[in-house]
């Protein structure tokens, strides 16, 4: 046991046993340098020697370098990388320059990682250490961080060091469970200076050091050479405020280096420059300049450097940190214009090393370099990853002279970025492309770009502004671009909510691309939606069926989903069907290709989709996805689409605690992301919740807000934001009749714009509700309710029809006509699992003089969100392999998942079972939703 950590030690070697009965688990250890978060680290490797073990070191001068750590990482067990997916082995292969590079965006990479490290463990347990974390570059962490979240039930434990004070690092693992190591007790320190100490110390040395080192174990060890005959005070005070350890220890090892031979420092600056590199490529470079591993030994001698299996390597991260920031800027610069030298010619991958060792050096813009970068970088998408694009363009711009060429390089770098899902980084770099941009139209590109990035974080407002400044001079120069421009202003006004400022934006875009004979998919898209949101359905659909075959094939490369807003489309206009069609095959090909930004925003929106389709299982799945994928990526405005369409199933699920709890939590996403649309939704689903609940006045309190809402940007009510036949239903059973009307009126003019038949079919429902007094007229809207929406696949409106009349029989003393219809309504919400609802319909079919039946729960029910999605994608005939790929998880944690669903599916034993009751329960759905009819009870 490691000296005065026994309570630390035990902590990891519980991680460890874990491990070994095949749970997962990670740790981050932070602490100053030298408080002996390696040493920790080390111990419990060595006492996990049955662990397959994998380690790398993040190094500073390699923190710019992209995936430079994880190739260090995995370098010994590459020869797994065939039982991982395919897409996943050339994503990592290329990422890692171990073969030719294909495109993908980072989370193809983070999940080739997870299946590899899942692929590991299937050997047996497995631990990884990532050491020095602060100092890895974040291409590496972040996908170390993404595997770390999805880990399970491999047995793959993962630990990470990193320095206290730096907390880009700890921001990057937020999700993983953290300590702080601090000093040793004085107890401990006291045996420490006993048993290691490298100097003899006088009493007042001694208490000196103790206090300086505060515990430190490193400090504890070194700083005697320092102190010993230092001629501390009698009274053993100190000279002044005691140095930081780390400033302390960094002296004394720069005074160690500087006793060393002018050879044995060139070759520790060489090494320090070199960074990470196997062993032939140090052993050459240290012979291209004269020097050899012998010039080490006096390194060696004196304690700085030790000779591992591959190679010498610096005995603490502070010694290579002493040798680069020791070394005058000439020397270094020397050293870094030598590597350069001996890079020259290289390839795409090590050409990157080369242009950055080449900047280090101070080498002034040179357009032969530049050129060089720039025709790697713009590789076919095929053939270049993207990560790597964006850094070789960078780089060419690096040396490119200020101007024109400079900012379309930087441009071509940004885009780059965008697709590796690195969006903050391409915001940055579209900064800097401004301000050297000459040519109008670069700019506008510019700002173009700027725009989705923004929307995509969540800053909708400040896209608004920048691109309404650009949209006149854009008009001069490139009407088509403006066009565009003005589209996305629109998109941005929807993605507020702000359905008035969207009609003319999109009017105006529309009038830009006709006078410039232009027939752009972006602008007529986004059109058609502000048509169908804003009511008009026939005008909507009409341009609709124009745009069907260039929406077949959609650019993918656009900067926002065009098949996502389509699936949108067809969701205003009422056509499921057709929405689910469009926006799950594009679902799918965005799993198959990794392409995570992408597959955010179309979960999203399904989720809305299958809600109304009365498939709630999937439809909770869907969002529960999206929410993780989007907080994964930054992609703010999707965390808030996913967490108000969580809302809304979980409402009509009856699961009050995480409805309340996600309402809660997209309230606070929409307002952090100027999304007040969303908070809208969130609260609409609250207001849903307590209809079901029965709780009308907490129901009015939610859904008034929403129509308050609604009225400030112009919209009425639609599906993808509803709130109008809810509120009119609530008001109804408060017998606030006029404030119904004035609803209903909402509904009705909705219903009157185009055929909307589940919108139609509400407003008759609640105009049904309205007449009491009137049984004939009652009958008559109800009849036409459920005509209307058996036209689409809505069950639970369908149910919400046939409880809202049978009620209504009831207390009109029909309580024959009563039973058959809420019998019928029972059976919807049964089948639905819409719990509260069906308790409802159940006290009503009691007093009805039917029998009271106990809701019993959809058998899907008994899932959890991501049980839910594991078996929809199995559904869909999938392997475990293919099931780990499309849903970023290992192929371990599948067959955890897989092995719940049987527990808790009775007589689901096999996988064919499986698929037999999930298309049941979709079959179930269906002819729920079209059911029922024609056997309503007369007037």
């Amino acid at each position: 046991m490691l000296l005065g950590r026994s309570a630390e030690c035990a902590r990891l070697l519980a991680l460890i046993d874990k491990a070994r009965g095949g749970e997962s688990g990670a740790l981050l250890i932070r602490g100053e340098a030298g408080i002996g978060k390696t040493s920790l680290v080390s111990y419990v490797a060595e006492q996990a020697d049955d662990l397959m073990r994998l380690g790398t070191r993040g190094v500073e001068v390699e923190s710019d370098l992209p995936y430079v750590g994880l190739a260090d990482l995995l370098r010994p067990v590459l020869h797994f990388l065939d039982r991982i997916p395919d897409r996943q082995g050339a994503a990592l292969t290329g990422a890692l320059a171990l073969g030719p590079a294909v495109a993908q965006d980072r989370f193809a990479v983070a999940a080739g990682t997870l299946s590899l490290l899942g692929a590991l463990a299937e050997e047996g347990p497995v631990l990884v250490t990532v050491d020095d974390a602060h100092w890895l570059d974040p291409y590496s962490l972040d996908a170390l961080a993404f595997a770390t979240r999805r880990l399970s039930r491999e047995g793959v434990v993962v630990l990470f060091t990193a320095r206290e004070e730096l907390e880009e690092a700890a921001s990057r693992l937020a999700s993983v469970e953290t300590f702080t190591l601090t000093g040793l007790d004085p107890e401990s320190a006291h045996r420490l200076i006993a048993e290691e100490g490298t100097a003899q110390l006088t009493a007042q040395e001694a208490a000196r050091l103790l206090a300086e080192a505060r515990g430190n174990p490193l400090a504890l060890i070194e700083l005697p050479a320092l102190l010993a005959g230092s001629g501390a005070d009698d009274d053993g005070e100190g000279s002044g405020a005691p140095l930081p350890i780390g400033e302390m220890l960094a002296h004394t090892f720069g005074s160690a280096v500087a006793r060393l031979p002018s050879e044995a420092q060139d070759a520790m600056l060489l090494l320090a420059v070199l960074g990470t590199r196997p062993l032939a490529g140090t052993e050459a470079a240290l012979r291209a300049h004269g020097l050899s591993y012998e010039s080490l030994e006096a390194a060696e001698d004196a304690g700085l450097v030790v000779e591992e299996q591959d190679g010498y390597a610096f005995r603490h991260p502070l010694v290579r940190s002493a040798v680069y920031h020791g070394a005058t800027p000439v020397r270094r610069r020397r050293a870094h214009h030598a590597i350069a030298r001996s890079l020259q010619g290289a390839t795409a991958p090590a050409l990157e090393q080369y242009a950055w060792h080449l900047a280090a050096s101070g080498a002034e813009p040179d357009e032969h370099v530049a050129s060089l970068l720039e025709n790697a970088a713009s590789g076919a998408p095929e053939t270049l990853a993207y990560p790597l694009a964006s850094r070789l363009y960078e780089r060419a711009a690096r040396f490119t002279p200020e101007g024109q060429r400079k900012a379309e390089r930087l441009l071509c770098a940004a885009r780059a970025s965008q697709a590796a899902g690195s969006l903050n980084e391409a915001a940055a770099i579209l900064d800097r492309a401004l301000e050297h941009a000459e040519q109008l139209g670069t700019q506008l590109d510019i700002r173009q770009l700027r725009c989705y990035l923004d929307v995509q974080r969540g800053r909708p407002t400040r896209s608004r502004e920048l691109l309404r400044s650009a949209v006149d001079e854009a008009e001069k120069v490139d009407p088509a671009l403006a066009a565009v421009m003005l589209g996305g202003i629109a998109l941005t006004e929807l993605a507020v909510g702000d359905l008035t400022a969207a009609r003319g934006t999109s009017a105006a875009a529309m009038e830009l691309a006709d006078s410039a004979h232009e027939t752009l998919l972006p602008v007529r898209l986004l059109r058609t939606l502000v048509l169908l949101l804003g009511g008009d359905a026939e005008a909507g659909r009409a341009l609709l069926r124009e745009l069907a075959e260039p929406l077949a094939s959609p650019d993918p490369a656009f900067p926002y989903p065009l098949a996502g807003v389509g699936g949108l489309c067809h969701l205003a206009a009422e056509e499921l069907d057709e929405a689910h069609s469009m926006l799950d095959r594009a679902a799918y090909t965005a799993r198959g290709s990794s392409a995570v930004g992408l597959l955010s925003h179309l979960l999203c929106t399904l989720s809305v989709v299958e809600f109304w389709r009365g498939r709630w299982t999937p439809s909770l799945a869907h969002a529960d996805e999206a929410v993780r994928l989007a907080e994964a990526s930054g992609q703010l405005i999707e965390v808030s689409r996913g967490l108000a369409a969580l809302v809304k199933t979980e409402a009509v699920l009856n699961r009050e605690e995480d409805c309340r709890r996600h309402a809660a939590k997209a309230m606070e996403w929409a307002g952090s992301a100027e999304l007040p649309m969303d908070a809208a939704r969130a609260l609409g689903g609250l207001g849903l919740l307590e209809l079901g609940l029965g709780r009308f006045e907490e129901a009015v309190h939610h859904l008034e807000e929403v129509r308050a809402f609604s009225q400030r940007h112009g919209r009425g009510d639609g599906l993808y934001l509803t709130w109008a036949a809810d509120l009119a239903d609530a008001y109804v059973h408060l017998r606030r009749t006029d404030d119904a009307r004035e609803v209903l009126d909402v509904l009705e003019y909705e219903a009157g714009r185009g055929h909307r038949p589940v919108t139609a079919g509400a407003a008759a429902r609640c105009r049904g509700l309205l007449e009491p007094g009137d049984p004939e007229a009652a009958s008559r809207h109800m009849r036409r309710s459920l005509a209307l929406l058996s036209e689409r696949p809505v069950p639970f409106e369908r149910g919400r029809t046939e409880f809202a009349w049978g009620e209504q029989l009831r207390r009109q003393g029909r309580r024959s006509e009563a039973r058959r219809l809420l019998e019928r309504a029972l059976a919807t919400f049964e089948r639905l699992g819409a719990a509260g609802w069906a308790a409802r319909v159940a006290a009503e079919l009691h007093a009805a003089g039917g029998t009271e039946v106990r809701p019993e729960r959809a058998p899907l029910e008994r899932l959890t969100p991501q049980e839910l999605q594991v078996a929809l994608v199995v559904g869909r005939g999938l392997t475990n392999h293919e099931v780990a790929e499309r849903l970023f998880l290992s192929v371990k944690t599948v067959e955890f998942h897989l092995s719940n669903i049987y527990r808790k599916l009775d007589g689901v034993h096999r996988r064919a079972q499986l698929v037999r009751l999930l298309a049941q329960a979709s079959e179930a759905s269906e002819t729920a939703g079209v059911s029922g009819g024609a056997d309503a009870p007369d007037a």
